[in-house]
């Protein structure tokens, strides 16, 4: 009977316990309902919940409840941007995880809380603006959450993980990195293909912030299309406002961008609709408001606008110094430049690099702020006259791109930041010209010369430096060969995804380049030297490059600009500083010039004609004063598809090459590196393939090509590879061992992705196609590559850098100097300048003066006949190192000369002594 009754009290107690127990899980679970009910549109009452359940979590020591709890309250801090309850919840986040490590480790959720600190922490860096702590953290919680088993099937812990790569790939778009951004977005995107029903939430929010990147890019039908598909999902299911806003902005701004208000329109009364009164991004439908009125020439509404919004995120940042506000008081400031108030532009300008100036400057993001309000300033001086002023604000841009450079891993994210960039160069072009004007003060040309050759060749100049840092640096060698590895891989698995889509392939080729990028990190970090020699920004001065010219040469320097193009003629001597105003009708003669010389039926007086116009305008004026028959020209912008040398100079058959031997070069500064300080390997390697084969991919056979290939080695030691010899594959094996290349043979260019422009080889069963990007693994230290094929030195034009083409791939492969092509050349006409040309090189011309007596030899020959067009003989151009090769053959005859002498020498003072 006592036992019976023990039994009825044990389970009465029991009874009662769980009783209690499920009251208190219940009340925990309501109070989480309702905070989850009003989370994204009542943040203040979430809070509220969020506070009982930490109270009952607390009392009842239901220690996940708690740290679910913090975790959510965290995250709703940071979609109200409330700072200081993000700090407070991480310290507590951090002490409970500290108190309770061994149970935690016992949960199952155990895994999901780590991770989720460490994401509360990386989210609470983002929100400081501090992106390098914010990347290093996320890139943390990557490899942490990689190193859970099976982390893929534990919903929360993947989540993390896909949101830890989009808040990477955000950083990068702000910095302006977007092809890096697209990788981090597309890895996402892949990891998520499995399950996209689950993860519908994950996919439409990427797309959506792609559509960002889409629309810096100026594809703003793509980027609407990216937000309009994906938009529904958050509009009806998530109901996450600050996502709602953030989408309906870039819709707006693009239905601007495509000219097209009432959308733009429509599309801001959505987002009134989706704004609460104490809403985080209020400000956002000020700024896209501003922007319709900007659009409708509505100046002061559209100031008005831009005001609230400034106001809303000084409010939202305390009124402390933030990148946000001063990005307010640019956007100001550039309104009020548009709207010809310069005065008022510069006074928000100042205001804004007054906020940057307090804050931490020293991050690329911040950096990348800074340039843009400065360039934005330059332009604005200018247009106040300050000449004085805007040149020192253009050095501190100059100072600040330097800065950022190096932090641009990716050569597409460089050029676009260069591009961007390039209103700089072009204001201290503009005010050191009107400071000359008026002063005569030679300085000012050295500074203008300063300017134009800090805008070019960044890539080209990093490159080379980098090889030659790897040289000094004493870099261990297993990891110049990993280095060296994995660059390769990642050009072998770039060529297989340019002609068929793999996700296995895109996932490796990812990881790949992450790998890539944290060797070249290590690297700089470890070896400073490195870091020091490949990151060196100076430039060659005016001074210097005038020590560096010969007495007979001169350089012309071009710096096409968006208001003016500017030439700066230097010889051994003299220097000089000449703007002409650019219009439509400039761009039009030089792109109607360039279509008429590559058309052998254009009417020749017609062509002579515009081209003397073209002539006259941009090349007289900077010859006419100097006498100099060398020229060297940098050319830049739509010049670049200029032949200077068949251009006339008359109006009549009378061109350049006549009287000028022209060659070309990227910058002064890349010519001094181009500078020959081993002795010359003169022993030719020409390949020659033909094309009539089952294999040649609808390539035309070239008639002349073998004999122009072999023609060669009447002046010249070497061997000529052609038909099946004429492969990819010797060229890899042997091309190392000679010091001029000649390849007659086709150039396929490719304007989508000029990376794979190539040269083709004999065709066969395996691999005939030589890319560009190929060309950057390759080190063949050459002094001439001739690229006698179609359009080898045409590619897609960049700012700055010029043509991405074959021709300048070379360079990378150390090549000194290149001969190439500008339109798809003549076979026969190939033949006849090839051969003199190498006739001119044999007998000790330099290069630029053996490619002019070609090209004059030509025309002399054939100017009774069609052939006299300049179609025929312009297209071909040489750039880089002009110095004359000294072949085997000269040291033949200067040898067989020295020893006739010591014969004749020895047998006449043999004669004496027997007399």
């Amino acid at each position: 009977m006592r036992n019976i009754l023990t039994v009825i009290l044990v389970s009465i107690f029991t009874s009662s316990i769980l009783a209690q127990e499920n009251n208190h899980l219940n009340a925990l679970n309501y109070n989480f309902d309702k905070v989850y009910e009003h989370y994204y549109t009542n943040t203040d009452s979430a809070l509220y919940y969020l506070k009982k359940v930490k109270e009952q979590a607390r009392s009842y020591n239901e220690i996940d409840y708690f740290i679910e709890a913090l975790i959510t309250e965290n995250w709703a801090a940071n979609a109200t941007y409330n700072l200081a309850l993000m700090r407070k919840t991480l310290k507590q986040f951090d002490s409970v995880l500290i108190k309770n490590a061994v149970y935690i480790k016992t949960l199952d959720q155990g895994n999901y809380y780590q991770a989720a600190y460490q994401y509360s922490n990386a989210l609470y860096a983002y929100e400081l603006a501090d992106f390098k702590k914010a990347l290093i953290n996320f890139k943390f919680l990557i490899s942490t959450i990689e190193a859970i088993p099976d982390f893929e099937s534990h919903t929360d812990i993947f989540n993390l993980y896909i949101t830890a790569h989009n808040f990477i790939a955000k950083i990068y778009t702000i910095e302006q990195q977007y092809k890096l951004a697209k990788q981090y977005y597309d890895e996402s995107l892949r990891n998520i293909k499995s399950n996209p029903e689950t993860n519908k939430a994950l996919a439409s929010s990427i797309y959506i912030l792609l559509s960002e990147i889409h629309e810096k890019e100026g594809n703003f039908e793509q980027a609407n299309a990216s937000i309009l598909k994906n938009i529904p999902y958050h509009t009806l299911v998530s109901k996450n406002s600050n996502r709602i806003i953030s989408s309906y902005q870039g819709v707006v701004n693009n239905h601007i961008n495509l000219k097209q208000l009432d959308s733009a329109k429509f599309y801001v009364q959505l987002m009134k609709a989706n704004l609460t009164p104490k809403h985080a991004f209020r400000h956002k439908y000020h700024e896209a408001k501003a922007k319709i009125f900007e659009a409708e020439n509505s100046y002061s509404q559209a100031e008005k606008e831009l005001i609230a919004a400034l106001n809303l995120i000084k409010q939202k940042w305390q009124d402390e110094t933030h990148t946000d506000v001063a990005k307010a008081y640019n956007a100001i400031g550039l309104l009020h430049a548009k709207f010809n108030n310069p005065k008022a532009a510069l006074e928000n300008y100042n205001l804004a690099l007054k906020q940057l100036s307090k804050n931490n400057t020293n991050t690329s993001i911040n950096q990348t702020v800074v340039l843009k309000i400065l360039k934005n300033k330059t332009q604005i001086l200018n247009v106040l006259e300050n000449y004085s002023e805007s040149l020192l604000t253009a050095n501190n841009a100059m100072e600040t791109l330097d800065f950022l450079k190096p932090t641009f891993k990716n050569n597409s994210d460089k050029l676009f930041l260069m591009a961007d960039a390039f209103p700089v160069f072009e204001s201290a072009l503009e005010a050191n010209f009107e400071l000359h004007k008026k002063t005569k003060q030679d300085s000012l040309i050295d500074h203008a010369f300063y300017a134009s050759e800090k805008s070019k060749s960044v890539l080209l100049m990093e490159a080379l430096l980098s090889t030659k840092a790897t040289d000094f640096a004493n870099i261990p060698k297993k990891i110049i060969e990993q280095e060296q590895i994995l660059r390769s891989q990642i050009t072998h698995l770039e060529k297989l995804l340019n002609t068929s889509e793999n996700t296995d392939l895109e996932s490796e080729l990812f990881e790949t380049n992450t790998s890539y990028r944290e060797l070249i990190t290590t690297i700089e970090t470890n070896y400073k030297t490195y870091y020091d020699l490949k990151y060196n920004s100076e430039v060659i001065t005016l001074s210097e490059l005038q020590r560096f010219l010969k007495p007979d040469t001169a350089l012309i320097s071009y710096f096409y600009g968006n208001d003016a193009i500017y030439s700066i003629v230097i010889t051994k001597k003299s220097k000089s500083l000449h703007q002409l105003k650019r219009d439509a009708q400039v761009d039009e003669r030089i792109i109607s010039v360039y279509n008429m010389l590559n058309n052998p039926k254009s009417d020749i007086h017609e062509l002579n004609n515009k081209s003397f116009q073209v002539y006259s305008q941009l090349v007289a004026p900077s010859l006419d004063a100097i006498s100099e028959k060398n020229i060297i020209i940098i050319t830049d912008g739509l010049l670049n598809y200029l032949p200077f040398s068949g251009l006339s100079t008359t109006g009549a058959a009378k061109y350049l090459v006549a009287n000028r031997a022209i060659s070309y070069v990227n910058s002064a500064t890349l010519l001094q590196q181009l500078s020959y300080k081993k002795p010359l390997n003169t022993n030719v390697l020409a390949f020659a393939p033909s094309f009539d084969g089952p294999n040649s991919n609808n390539l035309l056979a070239l008639p002349n090509n073998k004999k122009e290939a072999t023609n060669i080695l009447n002046y010249f030691s070497g061997k000529t590879l052609t038909d099946n010899q004429a492969t990819l594959q010797n060229f890899n094996k042997i091309s190392a061992d000679y010091g001029i290349l000649h390849f007659a043979t086709h150039a396929i260019l490719d304007d989508k992705n000029p990376e794979y422009s190539y040269l083709a080889f004999q065709p066969d069963s395996t691999n005939n196609l030589l890319y560009v990007s190929d060309l950057y693994n390759l080190n063949t230290n050459t002094s001439l590559v001739t690229l006698s094929a179609c359009e080898s030195g045409l590619g897609d034009l960049k700012r700055g850098e010029g043509f991405i083409s074959l021709a300048r791939g070379f360079y990378f492969s150390g090549a000194k100097s290149i001969a190439s092509t500008l339109w798809k050349i003549n076979d026969g006409s190939s033949l006849k300048i090839m051969d003199v040309f190498y006739k001119n090189l044999s007998e000790g011309a330099d290069k630029n003066t053996a490619l002019q007596k070609a090209q004059v030899s030509f025309i002399h020959a054939n100017n009774q006949n069609a052939l006299s067009h300049p179609y025929y003989w312009s297209g071909f151009v040489i750039s880089g190192n002009m110095q004359a090769i000294q072949t085997t053959h000269n040291w033949i005859w200067y040898t067989s000369g020295i020893i006739s002498l010591l014969a004749l020498y020895y047998l006449f003072i043999t004669f004496r002594k027997s007399n």
